[in-house]
């Protein structure tokens, strides 16, 4: 970042002196400013991710941001579009500069020099390419002796299960040498657990969803990059993934989710209906349950609040026959700033200067109380409790800080049937699921890419943990399944749905066809995804597919002149290999699936 910086800033310079040749210097200028503007783009994405543009930037992009806690982002954005204005007036005057014909043209050979260099240095375009060409090679192979499967049972007396997320609370806050005294309860809880403490953040992990499906699937949030599929319009989320949800459903185990930020953000409430869970709540669903609903912070419910409502869940299921699962999340230390519960408003961490700092001294001291009451009452008899980040924190105003110290996970396990210890053995966060699995009465020797650190190494301890995910991308990739023609196919008006059979997909939806005929890709128009009509023309020459849309969005691609209102919607059969189209309004009772069978293989 810093050396393109310093490259255009002497190209600014230089253009003080003239030495273009006329003819180059439109060219010259074009490259300048498109790479200044990527630069800038870049810090901005660098500033939310902490890491670049990296899968996480990627997946939010696709899948949208709505429940986005965007407060502490409005004046990065401003200092972004003010940066793009004075880059705007500096190309005018650095224009009007080189405009002149050097009496030398060997003197464009420099700056020309320069340019390309600071080209090459720019990190947009190197992580850019890492994403859509990373292991390319490697797409369609898989390795099965990795990837591992198995039927998991109960072999032992079934316990119950808490699972408490840590928002972006990393081991590395333990560090007393760092962050002295940061973290007290924390550091007293953790002799009484085993605690793990050699967990690692593979590829695709690093955010709170992909967190999530790490540690209960075994599984990097992967998705189709070259189809740009968004998977926010597909009714279930890695549907064929074999999760924690999924194999404790199958044992009628009770399963709530509790976390107070919009579920809809990321698709963490689709995630968790998807995978076997009975109820599933976010700020929306637990806001009639504050005690004062004007008591939130820009991403959802404080977390003194949140654990009294967790602490209350956990009696009342604990009154029932069934096992029971809670799986929660915390808010307060979300990156870059953190939030503060009025529970700890004089608990500042020494001088109070650092902000997160103060709201991570807040988390242990609301964690602290809440595991001292759940550890000394009947709760915690037959039930396994887990602390753990569901990431490693992102840029925050302690990040100087954490990269001194060796950047780990949280991952402790309470029960009353293990000895407490410090476990440094080598693992990953794939590895959580199947080790708790294994700690609350199963056989589980491995789950997906991870493994049961009771009973087995993990992938991590003699392999590249990102080259298995390089390696096993097609069959990650594939677990999302999209639905078929086969099943069915019908247009619902009411709720602007296609289905097919029991599953569904939303629309504006444009499905890209096989060779078969069948669903191969489907890509959805949201928020500022590039829209539909653009994949369309995008789409390979021999490509047929379906779209349905406005229909003066399809007119204006079809070239039709449009009498069709704002709000009417239609489906566009287009079968390029006979060059035939059909456009059809969603009222149109003939539409089915014999109707697209007949469009696509009638001569």
């Amino acid at each position: 970042m810093y050396i393109t910086l310093s490259l255009s800033i002497l190209l600014l310079v230089l253009a003080k002196t003239s030495f273009f040749e006329i003819s180059k210097s439109r060219v010259f200028v074009a490259i300048f400013y498109i790479n200044l503007v990527l630069l800038s783009l870049y810090f901005f994405i660098d500033y939310l991710s902490g890491d670049g543009i990296n899968d996480a930037i990627l997946f939010h992009f696709k899948y949208g941001i709505k429940g986005f806690g965007i407060d502490e982002y409005i004046f990065p954005s401003f200092v972004l579009v003010f940066i793009n204005i004075v880059l705007i007036i500096l190309i005018k005057l650095f224009n009007k500069n080189i405009n002149k014909k050097s009496t030398n043209s060997k003197a464009s050979v420099f700056p020309a020099l320069i340019l390309i260099i600071s080209v090459f240095f720019n990190p947009f375009y190197k992580d850019v390419y890492f994403l859509l060409s990373n292991e390319r090679d490697k797409q369609n192979s898989v390795d099965n002796n990795h990837f591992f499967q198995q039927d998991i049972l109960f072999k032992n007396k079934k316990k119950n299960v808490i699972f408490i997320y840590l928002e972006q609370v990393e081991r590395t806050y333990l560090d007393d040498d760092i962050f002295p005294d940061l973290a007290p309860n924390l550091k007293r809880l953790e002799k009484l657990s085993v605690s793990y403490t050699n967990i690692d953040s593979p590829r695709a992990t690093n955010w709170t969803i992909a967190g999530m499906a790490a540690s209960q699937c075994g599984v990097p949030l992967l998705t189709p990059i070259a189809s740009e599929n968004s998977m926010s319009g597909v009714d279930k989320f890695i549907p064929l993934a074999k999760c924690m949800g999924d194999i404790l459903n199958e044992e009628n185990y009770n399963l709530h989710y509790i976390g107070g930020s919009d579920l809809d953000f990321a698709g963490k409430g689709n995630f968790y209906r998807t995978h076997g869970f009975n109820s599933v709540e976010g700020w929306y669903e637990l806001e009639d349950k504050l005690n004062d609903k004007n008591y939130r912070s820009p991403w959802g419910v404080y977390d003194d609040e949140l654990f009294d409502l967790i602490y209350e869940r956990i009696q009342k299921l604990s009154e029932q026959t069934n096992n029971f699962g809670l799986f929660s999340l915390t808010l307060d230390t979300h990156h870059p700033n953190g939030y503060i519960s009025a529970s700890c408003k004089n608990k500042k961490y020494l001088d109070g200067k650092n902000p997160i700092l103060n709201s991570l001294h807040c988390i242990d001291y609301l964690i602290g109380k809440f595991m001292d009451e759940f550890l000394n009452s009947d709760l915690y008899k037959d039930t396994t409790l887990v602390l753990l980040s569901d990431h490693l924190a992102l840029k925050n105003t302690a990040s100087h800080m954490l990269e001194k110290g060796t950047r780990k996970n949280l991952f402790m396990i309470f029960d009353q049937s293990l000895n407490p210890q410090l476990n440094s053995k080598k693992g990953n966060i794939f590895d959580v699921g199947p080790t708790v699995l294994g700690v609350i009465g199963t056989d589980t020797i491995g789950l997906g890419l991870g493994r049961n650190l009771g009973i087995k190494k993990s992938l991590s301890s003699n392999n590249d943990i990102d080259e298995v995910i390089a390696l096993n991308r097609s069959k990650i990739i594939d677990l999302w399944s999209f639905p078929r023609f086969q099943n069915g196919f019908s247009i619902s008006k009411s709720d602007m749905k296609i289905i097919f059979g029991d599953r569904f997909i939303k629309y504006p939806a444009l499905i890209a066809l096989d060779a078969n005929n069948e669903v191969e890709q489907i890509m959805f128009d949201f928020y500022y995804a590039n829209p539909l009509k653009n994949k369309v023309k995008r789409l390979d020459s021999q490509t047929n597919f379906l779209w349905i849309d406005k229909c003066q969005k399809i007119a204006e691609y079809k070239k039709i002149e449009s009498t069709y209102q704002e709000n009417h919607y239609c489906i566009l059969l287009e079968d390029k290999k006979n060059i035939k189209y059909q456009l059809l309004d969603v009222d149109s009772k003939n539409i089915n699936k014999e109707l697209i069978k007949k469009h696509f293989n009638d001569e």
